[in-house]
This record gives C-alpha cells, sequence and structure tokens, in this order.
C-alpha cells in the first residue's frame, strides 16, 4: 500500500533530513551508533533494512556484515551435536539361527532417541574474533584461520588503518549487531577501531568508520552515554518524523474528494489534520485510519481507530503516564521509556512525548483533545478572517456612531491607556461582542447575516474552551466559511 511504503520510506522530508546528519558524520570521518527500537528490528515488514538501503545507497562502497551473500555465521546456526539415551547397546537385533549357548537378547524397535545439546554460547572474545574474521574475508584478505593470525584483534584492524600497506581502509564498515550471534561485539569492534585510528593519527577523511546497527537491548546498559562523542556519533531513532510527515503519509492514503468542491477541501483538510493529530507519529496507524475513517464524522472516530488498532499486535510496553504531554523529550529517551519506545509505543514528535494512540482510547477525553486540536489548527485563521469580514457589516449595519459602539463594544482598555481610533476598534470587535451589540440593538442584521454570525460565534466559542465541534456544528461552520 502506498501509505505504508510512504511511512517506512527515505522520501518523508522528517527522515530525509534525519538519514542526511548520519550520513553527515560518517563522511566526516565519525564513526556511528545509530540505534532504533526493537520493534523495528523485529517487524515483518523490515523497515529497519529499507531504511539502511536508502543509507548504503548514498554511500560510494561500504562493508556489509554479516554479508547478504554469506551464510549465517557457524555459531548462530543450531548444532548437529547429539547424545543417545541409555547404556552402551548398539540397537542391532542378535544374527539369526546363532546359538551361543545364552538366552536371547531384547531386540531394539528403532534407532536410539536423541537429544540435541544447546550450542554453547560464544564468549566476548570469540565473537570478536569471528566477526573480525568476516570482516577480512571482507576485505578479501584470505580466509580461515591463516587470515587473522595469532592476534586477530590487531591484524585486522592494522590493515584497516593501512599499517603495512600505507593505504588505510575509507570504506565504511557497516554492522547489523541485530544479526549478529552476539551483537555485543559490534560495540566492541567500534570502540577498538575508534581507539586503533587514534592511535595511526590519521586525517578524519582517512580514516577508518564504522556503523553499527542495533537496539539498546543488544549492548549493555548505558553504553551509547559511555561512548567518546568527539569520535563516535550516536543517533537514536527519536523524533524522527514531524506533523509534516505525518500528514503527508495521511493526504497519500485518503480516497480522492467524491465532489471536488471548497467545502469538500475544507472539510477532507478537517478531517486529515484530525488524523495526523490523532496519529502522531505512528505512520502505519496514521496511513491505516485515513483508508478506514471514510466519513470524517467526529463521532465515528473512536470506533474507526478502534477497527485500526484491532488489527495490529498489541503494544507490549506502556510508557508511564507521566511521560504523556512532556514538552521538550530530549534527543533520546530517557531510561524510563526505554521498554516502550523498543516496543514502538512512544517516541518523540512535534516537540512533544507521544504515545501510541490506543493509550489515548483508554481516556474518555484524550481523543476529543486531539480533535480539538486539529480542528483548532485548521479553523482559527478562517475564523480570524471571518470576523475580519464581518467587521464591515457591523460598520453598514450600525445604529450608533462608531465611537460610540467602539467604546461600548469594541476591545477593553488598560487602565490609562489612550483609546484607540474609532474605526480601529471596530475593525478588532471579537465574534461575541458583534453578538451581544446585535442583541441589544446596537446593529441591526439581516436574517442571513444574523445566522452567520451566530454560527461564527457559536464555533469560536466552543474552540476557545477546548470543546471540539461535533458533526452538525462542523458542517454547519464549513458551509458559512466557504460562502
Amino acid at each position: 500500500m502506498i501509505g505504508e511504503a510512504t511511512a517506512n520510506g527515505a522520501s518523508l522530508p522528517g527522515i530525509r533530513v534525519w538519514l542526511a546528519r548520519l550520513l553527515d558524520d560518517l563522511h566526516s570521518g565519525r564513526s556511528c551508533l545509530w540505534l532504533l527500537p526493537r520493534s523495528m528490528l523485529k517487524d515483518a515488514g523490515n523497515r529497519a533494512d529499507r531504511l539502511l538501503d536508502d543509507v548504503l545507497h548514498e554511500l560510494a562502497d561500504f562493508l556489509l556484515l554479516p554479508s547478504d551473500e554469506s551464510p549465517a555465521p557457524v555459531s548462530a546456526l543450531p548444532l548437529p551435536s547429539a547424545r543417545p539415551l541409555g547404556g552402551r547397546w548398539t540397537g542391532l537385533a542378535p544374527v539369526p539361527d546363532f546359538d551361543d549357548g545364552l538366552p536371547d537378547l531384547p531386540t531394539a524397535q528403532g534407532p536410539a532417541r536423541l537429544e540435541p545439546e544447546p550450542p554453547t554460547p560464544l564468549t566476548p572474545a570469540e565473537a570478536l574474533a569471528g566477526l573480525l574474521e568476516r570482516l577480512a574475508k571482507e576485505l578479501g584478505s584470505g580466509s580461515g584461520t591463516e587470515s587473522v593470525g595469532l592476534d586477530p584483534t590487531g591484524d585486522v584492524l592494522a590493515r584497516l588503518t593501512g599499517r603495512g600497506s600505507g593505504t588505510p581502509e575509507t570504506r565504511p564498515v557497516v554492522v547489523r549487531a541485530w544479526r549478529e550471534p552476539v551483537p555485543s561485539a559490534a560495540a566492541h569492534l567500534l570502540r577498538r577501531l575508534v581507539a586503533t585510528a587514534k592511535e595511526a593519527g590519521l586525517p578524519p577523511d582517512r580514516r577508518p568508520r564504522t556503523l553499527v546497527i542495533a537496539s539498546t537491548e543488544d549492548f549493555p546498559t548505558g553504553l551509547a552515554d559511555q561512548l567518546p562523542r568527539e569520535d563516535i556519533a550516536v543517533h537514536w531513532w527519536w523524533g524522527a518524523t514531524g506533523r509534516l510527515d505525518t500528514a503527508t503519509v495521511v493526504a497519500l492514503a485518503r480516497p480522492p474528494l467524491a465532489s471536488p468542491t471548497e467545502r469538500g477541501h475544507l472539510h477532507e483538510a478537517v478531517v486529515q489534520a484530525t488524523i495526523t493529530e490523532v496519529c502522531g507519529p505512528f505512520l502505519v496507524i496514521a496511513a491505516a485510519l485515513a483508508r478506514r475513517w471514510d466519513d470524517g464524522r467526529p463521532e465515528s472516530l473512536t470506533s474507526a481507530l478502534h477497527d485500526v488498532i484491532a488489527d495490529l499486535p498489541e503494544p507490549a510496553a506502556i510508557p508511564p503516564q507521566r511521560a504523556e504531554g512532556t514538552r521538550h523529550p530530549g534527543r533520546h529517551p530517557d531510561e524510563r521509556l526505554l521498554a516502550a519506545w523498543n516496543a514502538g509505543t512512544v517516541d518523540s514528535w512535534d516537540g512533544r512525548l507521544r504515545r501510541h494512540p490506543g493509550y489515548d482510547l483508554v481516556h474518555e477525553q484524550a481523543v476529543a483533545a486531539r480533535v480539538w486540536l486539529a480542528q483548532n489548527h485548521v479553523l482559527l485563521p478562517l475564523l480570524d478572517d471571518a470576523r475580519d469580514q464581518f467587521t464591515t457589516t457591523v460598520r453598514l449595519r450600525a445604529r450608533l456612531p462608531l465611537a460610540r459602539l467602539a467604546q461600548d463594544y469594541g476591545p477593553r482598555l488598560e487602565p490609562g491607556a489612550a483609546p484607540e481610533p474609532a474605526d480601529s476598534a471596530v475593525a478588532m470587535m471579537e465574534l461575541g461582542a458583534m453578538w451581544g451589540a446585535h442583541c441589544d440593538g446596537a446593529i441591526t442584521l439581516r436574517p442571513a447575516e444574523r445566522r452567520r454570525l451566530r454560527i461564527l460565534r457559536e464555533a469560536r466559542n466552543l474552540l476557545a474552551h477546548r470543546v471540539p465541534l461535533d458533526s452538525d456544528r462542523l458542517c454547519r461552520l464549513v458551509e458559512e466559511l466557504c460562502r
């Protein structure tokens, strides 16, 4: 589907900017640690692989581990070792028609059952040695134990820094740590390579560098904060998308308008803004809701959102309640949010901390508050324009001198402030003050003008009090705004 493909690709502006920062660090000679939520590394849509493909496409050349062409490391495969159950009996039946004077031995019913032994976990040193051995093969330096010598770490790192050949390896070493049998080996490689390059005194443009892609669950706690930031850039997949990205996904997923009139376009703008606000950074949900919520009525939004979330996997971790709505969520999730971030249920979006939309359904007013934000975003500028235009009608229908009208119904002045000119004061009259002047007989409105002012005033008052418009009020307002 076009929505899902766009939701995870580098075509979105926020993701494009995020990946550009990562590439800038690599091109400047810095190694990078790219931290992704565990949910992205495990999902069936291969979002992590598609994002990595976009990065690799921008690199002139690279070394990729594990290689797509090479088989899985031996340590990652199940070991066929097994042991027979029972004693030393081989399972063979005695030869018939041969009498050795002994009673008949029991005949085996079949081959002995084998119980596989669990694979022996690799030690950190063994895991690093295996990773370096495969890196040596990618460098074209031979294979097997002959390629790594007595000190595999020193040998491979020396070749990367150009010792012996005089030409350092400048192709980025890209390690998909989540596919390694021991992901933490990639972190050891990252640190060792950076330290070796510094010892060699290489300038940034000739320095070997690596890009490690992993989840925080692959490494010891707090590793990202312990890395030397002057040499290693840590990039969290946090706040990578913003409002424009979500709005783009929603617009691409929405069905075409049945009647492309001005009213239809305005109502569709409110619908798309509502989906964007409700779903936030959760782009797959935004695309699905954009297709499911076909009537765009506020009353049916909750039901459509329920249906969309029911078709998706159950969120695995609930972020703390107190985190909701926090401003300035920082450059990465703090420690208490890591479990929810890895589960894909919390992110930074538009300068705020946002939770999975499924959690808003638990709270009666949460979805309504997001609907109000969306309506406010689209309709408030149009209401202000309509108010400005209606001041012309007020001047024409005034039954009092403008100075008196401005004094009685214009904006209140601070004590000691000089009064505004009458025409300017009338231009600043609020919709509620205009309605009050009509009710008091200070202005005389025709039925169509009275209806328009009543609808504008009611909508403005509701939005000012954080109350979203229902379907009927929204339709009436759209009708008036498009006259």
